[in-house]
């Protein structure tokens, strides 16, 4: 008997351990670990040490159906995802009180100015239900392209869970690629993923 009770003593730490690891390979079978997951009702900021979802797959995660979206315009009006058909186009996901949506905006500004007259379209969501906030950080910003607010449920449909958010999608309005979280780091990558998706 005591034998028995030594060997279950043993054995429940390696399977606590054996399912812990099973657990956390999970996402891995999908190959979506970050856009699988959603947006809780506050939204969690993001950070320096944030990674992006791998280009390839996130793409085949969505169909074209999946991207659509129409929201209002904190300028007034609303924002139609078709209205940019034949575009790609750029999304980020954020809210106004973010730190790191914050340090995103100059680079994003940056990347419309630069890109807009090679066909670029950048569109800011922010998840807050107010217009005057979202207008807020459009003018804290000075950023020229439109920014809708109401976002949150977009922000499930796209998956994310948190914010920023950035996502560029091809002309079709696939996915090309996703970065969560915002870092210097990602300057060069989004860059070139632009370069691919104008061509």
């Amino acid at each position: 008997m005591k034998n028995i009770k030594g060997f279950i003593f043993m054995a429940l730490p390696v399977l606590a351990f054996i399912y812990a690891c099973k657990k956390a390979e999970a996402p891995k079978e999908t190959g979506q670990a970050v856009v699988a997951a959603t947006v809780e009702t506050e939204p969690v900021t993001g950070t320096p040490q944030a990674k992006k979802a791998p280009p390839k797959e996130t793409k085949n995660a969505y169909e074209k159906k999946d991207t659509y979206f129409k929201l209002p315009d904190c300028a007034g009006g609303g924002i139609d995802l078709a209205d940019y058909g034949g575009n790609p186009v750029m999304l980020m996901f954020f809210a106004e009180t973010c730190p790191y949506c914050r340090k995103a905006a100059p680079f994003i500004k940056k990347m419309d100015e630069s890109y807009k007259a090679r066909g670029l379209n950048v569109i800011g969501v922010s998840l807050n239900d107010e217009a005057s906030s979202a207008a807020g950080f459009v003018k804290d910003f000075g950023l020229a392209f439109p920014v809708a607010y109401k976002g949150r449920r977009v922000a499930r449909q796209y998956r994310t869970h948190g914010v920023p958010y950035l996502y560029l999608l091809t002309k079709d309005h696939t996915i090309y690629n996703v970065w969560a979280g915002y870092d210097e780091s990602f300057d060069e990558e989004i860059k070139d993923g632009i370069n691919e998706v104008i061509k």
